[in-house]
């Protein structure tokens, strides 16, 4: 059986797993640079997103942006990021906005 050893973003720590049938799946046709969402909710299969795209400078392109207007967690924004909002409504038991030294909180 083969296996393999991918990087877990959340941990930090490597994992070996199986290489075998198990894992993530593309459902073709997709778009290179294109941004990968779940296709079911089995956590297995991802599809493509057309016309959202991620350059390799990290710039996102995309058609259109909508945003959730209400902070129920904390929202973090490191020095030198920016964030931007339509308008803001902070939930007082849970939400929180820490802006960084030279971290900027537009609202428009």
């Amino acid at each position: 059986m083969a296996y393999k050893t991918i990087l877990n973003f959340y941990t930090g720590e490597l994992q070996l797993v199986n290489g075998g049938s198990s894992g993530v799946v593309g459902v073709p046709p997709t778009d290179i640079n294109a941004i990968a969402r779940w296709a079911d909710t089995t956590g297995t299969t991802i599809k493509n997103s057309p016309g959202t795209d991620v350059q390799d400078g990290g710039a996102i392109q995309a058609s259109g942006f909508i945003g959730n207007r209400s902070i129920t967690t904390v929202v973090h924004i490191p020095s030198g990021y920016y964030m931007e909002a339509a308008e803001l409504e902070i939930d007082p038991l849970t939400g929180t906005i820490e802006i960084e030294p030279d971290g900027e909180l537009i609202i428009l």
